[in-house]
């Protein structure tokens, strides 16, 4: 296999890593979330399961930006705009609508009463189910794709490097002073101005013109990092998820070091069948947890601890035939 080839078949192994790592992850805030387990055996392999998984959605945010900002590709931004938002559009919309009934369904199925009236502000603060955050992040990134690859194309390396320095320096920042004020994350369609720095940083990690140095220890380090210090501001009454932020102390050195090391390691299965699926899984998952969870599977006993990457297993293959279902038909294939 070419060189080149073989550096785009690694975006797809990172593709499906990410999914997976995106369901651990909700896999096993279900048992961090619950203040009265903390310190618990398996409160504490829950948290470092949630810790290993936060690269998961800046992996996805550095693989779009290794695709879409190769220089050497013509650009036509009417195209760009048509295809993505074609992309995008439809499931925004459907998944929205659809989140926004189930946790309606939900409260009825809980406590036996329907209840409309969050959906407005729920779509307003772009978060009609705690996942979907992403698609309306995802909608300013690439509203301004086009003019970052035109920059991108422009400048230097080195002045590429300097622009992820800066970005994700001011996102960490920002991180922090969210943290001391309690300031909320602000207008959806300006989320996606941190996430430039790891967009950047994609293209740059894919073209060796930005390096990790020992992307394994600087992943376990920051890692156990990170479960430290959400272990360390948590308590039984209150859960501290600063350090579970995508732009903490910890999780952008994290996942700088998660891409690099996946597309440098030959050794990873590409498994290029499940990548189509990835955005699927994502969609669908919370569906499969929010049922495992009422028919009792995460109880916060100590056998939970094996229990998570089991239930994640399951949930991601349950999510990725869903979407491979959901892909076979023509009228339901632009939804994921």
């Amino acid at each position: 296999m070419p060189y080149l080839e073989e550096r785009y078949a690694r975006l797809d192994a990172a593709r499906w890593l990410a999914a997976l790592a995106v369901v651990l992850l909700h896999s096993a805030a279900m048992i961090v979330s619950n203040p009265a387990a903390y310190g618990g055996g398996a409160w504490l392999a829950a948290n470092l399961y949630d810790s290993a998984a936060r690269w998961c959605v800046p992996v996805f945010v550095m693989v779009s930006g290794a695709l879409l900002l190769d220089p050497d590709k013509p650009q036509d931004a009417r195209q760009f705009y048509s295809r993505r938002m074609a992309r995008i559009c439809a499931p925004l919309l459907f998944w929205t609508l659809f989140y926004l009934a189930w946790r309606t369904a939900l409260d009825w199925w809980d406590d036996g009463r329907i209840d409309f009236s969050f959906w407005p502000r729920k779509v307003v603060q772009g978060e009609p189910y705690y996942h979907l955050w992403y698609l309306y992040m995802i909608v300013g990134l690439y509203l301004f794709a086009p003019l970052t690859r035109l920059l991108y194309a422009r400048s230097t390396p080195r002045a590429r490097g300097l622009w992820v320095v800066g970005i994700l320096g001011v996102a960490i920042l920002d991180a922090l002073y969210r943290r001391a004020l309690g300031a909320p994350a602000g207008f959806f369609l300006t989320w996606f101005l941190p996430y430039l720095g790891y967009f950047v940083a994609g293209r740059l990690i894919f073209d060796g013109q930005m390096r990790v140095p020992r992307p394994g220890l600087m992943l376990a380090a920051s890692v156990a990092a990170t479960a430290l210090g959400v272990y360390t501001m948590s308590s039984n009454r209150t859960l501290d998820t600063y350090f579970y932020d995508y732009f903490s102390l910890t999780v952008p050195f994290m996942s700088l070091a998660a891409f690099q090391w996946i597309v440098s390691s030959p050794r990873v299965p590409r498994l290029a069948s499940l990548a189509p699926l990835t955005f699927g899984v994502y969609l669908i998952h919370p569906l499969f947890l929010d049922v495992a969870r009422r028919a009792g599977a995460m109880t916060g006993a100590r056998s939970d601890a094996w229990m998570v990457p089991l239930l994640a297993a399951a949930v991601f293959a349950m999510s990725a035939a869903s979407s491979w279902l959901l892909r076979r038909h023509p009228a339901t294939r632009r939804l994921v």
